[in-house]
């Protein structure tokens, strides 16, 4: 009989962040770390569920470049924003609603946030994710895992991530001759944001979280089949040490990018323009501490090295974040840094041996989809 497969994300599940599920209770005796994705959860989740890397399913960050400069972008309408006073467009419920707004004019059904994004950008730039990922047939052109398993005619149900977190757990109980199972759980990822490391708050929703996932684990084994458990993360977590005002940066590069594309990120300075521009703004990022990658740096990272994000890339140390940024403001944990630091490693929890086959987050789907056992030729 074949076995029944449960696949929990928990955002911001990264080696450090690991043991307080572990010691929750949950269970699984095979942990393994495996090497992140640059760029922010934006790009990991799609990596998790189609296996491939950004530079072929595309995602890296919330924002990219509008595709055509010479047309507004799908967010221009957003640029009304701007006629009322900044302490009120920048107010997080204005921003909510207008995301939500949007999204149903638009017929958008993925995660929209537009947290602090200046008005005057929205015209130039795009939100790649505007379908819910974990019910699109491709990211790019790469295939998730759960379509594959669609089309080879198992049962499937993937938890809805606007829901409570709760709630998300009824809906696998709802269907327990499922197949494959995927659950979303996010609410570490909040708390670490807040607070900087693993918190009383946080171990108290490692409890939440294991209790849900348990509840998961009962559901799919009434049928009496295996349930086989794979619980994975998209990244870490660092504590913030420091903080970087990027506008004596951004007042000179708009200087010199003129009509270029700039966007500040908590961890990322992107930029795009002519070719003399960005010559003129490397001298600038150069000024900054961290890591500046141009084409050949982002491909040498798997990464989107079209330009789609910025032709230039300047990335924070661990630990270091851009205050203010379009994203937010001070936060104590912060992730989205350079491939190979501590914080964009996740870890991997299961119930059966996996850590020979996994590396990297895009080694997960390959291994669920043996573990349904899909043959090669159906994926």
């Amino acid at each position: 009989m074949r076995p029944a497969v449960l696949v929990v994300f928990v955002d911001a599940m990264g080696p450090a962040q690991a043991p307080a599920l572990l010691e929750a209770g949950l269970g699984l005796n095979h942990v393994t770390t495996v090497r992140g994705v640059l760029g922010y959860s934006s790009g990991a989740i799609p990596t998790i569920l189609t296996g491939a890397h950004p530079e072929i399913h595309g995602r890296m960050c919330l924002f990219s470049r509008a595709s055509d400069a010479a047309s507004p972008g799908p967010l221009a309408p957003l640029r009304w924003l701007g006629l009322l006073p900044r302490i009120v467009h920048e107010r997080e419920r204005v921003r909510r609603v207008a995301g939500r707004v949007l999204s149903r004019l638009r017929g958008y059904n993925g995660y929209v946030a537009l947290h602090r994004v200046p008005p005057v950008l929205f015209g130039s730039i795009d939100i790649p994710e505007k379908e819910d990922l974990f019910q699109a047939r491709r990211i790019g052109t790469a295939t998730t895992f759960l379509q594959h398993a669609r089309e080879a005619g198992l049962r499937v149900v993937a938890t809805d991530w606007k829901l409570p977190e709760a709630k998300r757990v009824e809906q696998i109980e709802a269907l327990p001759d499922a197949d494959l199972a995927f659950l979303y759980l996010s609410g570490m990822d909040a708390i670490l944001h807040r607070d900087g490391d693993m918190s009383t708050d946080a171990r108290s929703w490692c409890l939440d979280a294991a209790g849900w996932i348990d509840r998961a684990r009962r559901a799919l084994s009434r049928s009496g089949r295996e349930v086989r458990t794979l619980v994975v993360g998209d990244h870490g977590m660092a504590r913030v040490t420091s903080v970087v005002d990027p506008r004596p940066a951004t007042v000179r590069l708009r200087r010199v990018l003129r009509d270029g594309f700039l966007f500040v990120d908590a961890t990322m300075l992107r930029i795009g323009g002519r070719h003399d521009e960005l010559y003129e703004a490397r001298k600038i990022l150069r000024e900054l501490p961290g890591t500046l990658l141009d084409a050949e740096g982002l491909a040498a990272r798997n990464a989107p090295a079209n330009g789609t994000y910025g032709d230039l890339i300047h990335v924070l140390p661990e630990g270091a974040l851009f205050v203010p940024s379009f994203v937010g403001g001070h936060v104590h944990g912060m992730h989205g840094y350079d491939r190979g630091t501590s914080s964009t490693e996740a870890a991997v929890l299961s119930d059966v041996p996996v850590n020979h086959r996994l590396h990297g987050l895009e080694d997960i789907a390959p291994s669920v989809l043996e573990s349904l056992e899909i043959p090669r030729g159906r994926r």
